[in-house]
């Protein structure tokens, strides 16, 4: 069967683009791109149109079998969405992020609803998941990868000019500790991403405008705050802990990680490329740090090297083809 790539496009206000991201790297090495026929999510003829369609589909769903696949990346609670158009003449095969346990029931619906038999899927629990207890179907784990080529290893740590970045989702807990290393003026140059009343990050609360400035600002701290949403929002991750792309930031702008990493990562790389608290005394911890931040280069160096092997999806394509052939796919 003849394997397809849905593209992505980029529009001017999302400000997140790891999708986007994986399906250029995949364009680029031998998938076929179709195109994106409906972008953008807040036109209201859009929705009335999908769900429509989706009425359309459920109480006449095609009776012949599918003479192409195609690749959709989504979420765990957009599968239908991103689906929509496709389902009626592609056997369609989501790359998944973000399937926290409060998608589960929607993903299994949707998986059934469209006869899903292939899954690619960023959460290795879950692909364990459906490997294990969802019949006929069939789970690739694709570790979370990212654009290596935006990133710079930056200056030495010793050189650099702010102590800590708190970027994305908080450790509300460690993020009292630097609160009251700031109030102490123990810190030189503390930067935090801001918060809404939700305890939610929003575009409208970004520590940094757009993609470019980030990528330029990254570089300039010592110190990245870095936990999985496991421990950040637990309500929300359940018991499902993953590898971000937060992880290789850090470590492809030469920033020291402290916090906590997951087993994802550690597996992926083979040892433990953070700085775990010292909850007994993370303020002592975190000055000891600062203040003896050259013995830490080696370990940086070391990050940034791993991370130039592994962060990439240039490095999962092979895989990912591999999978797909054995299961019948033509690229």
């Amino acid at each position: 069967m003849k394997l397809y790539i849905k593209n992505r496009i980029r529009r001017k206000d999302e400000f997140q683009f790891f999708m986007h991201d994986f399906v250029d790297i995949c364009t680029e090495n031998d998938f076929s791109p179709v195109v994106d026929f409906f972008p953008s999510y807040k036109y209201h003829f859009r929705s009335l149109l999908k769900r429509c369609e989706l009425i359309l589909y459920k109480a006449f769903p095609p009776k012949s079998q599918k003479k192409k696949a195609l690749i959709v990346t989504a979420n765990g609670n957009t599968i239908a969405e991103n689906f929509f158009p496709y389902y009626f003449n592609y056997e369609l095969i989501p790359m998944l992020w973000d399937v926290w346990p409060s998608t589960w029931l929607n993903m299994q619906r949707d998986f059934k609803r469209f006869k899903v038999r292939t899954v690619l899927v960023t959460v290795r629990l879950v692909a364990d998941m459906i490997n294990s207890e969802m019949s006929g179907i069939r789970a690739l784990w694709v570790p979370e990868g990212i654009d290596a080529s935006h990133y710079s290893k930056g200056d030495y740590l010793i050189n650099r000019p702010y102590d800590v970045l708190e970027l994305g989702r908080q450790m509300r807990s460690y993020h009292q500790v630097l609160d009251r290393l700031n109030e102490k003026n123990k810190l030189n140059g503390w930067t935090s991403s801001k918060i809404n009343s939700e305890g939610r990050l929003s575009k409208n609360h970004l520590t940094f405008p757009d993609n470019k400035t980030l990528y330029k600002e990254l570089p300039k701290y010592k110190v990245m705050i870095c936990f999985p949403q496991f421990d950040t929002n637990p309500f929300r991750a359940g018991h499902v802990e993953t590898l971000t792309q937060r992880y290789w930031e850090a470590m492809l702008s030469g920033c020291l990680m402290i916090g906590r990493a997951p087993q994802e990562l550690i597996d992926l790389i083979g040892y433990n490329p953070t700085v775990e608290v010292d909850w007994e005394n993370p303020e002592k911890q975190l000055i000891n740090i600062l203040s003896n931040i050259s013995s830490f280069q080696g370990l940086v160096n070391k990050n940034f090297s791993v991370a130039l092997e592994y962060a990439p999806w240039e490095k999962r394509v092979e895989s990912i083809k591999e999978f797909l052939h054995s299961n019948g796919y033509i690229i």
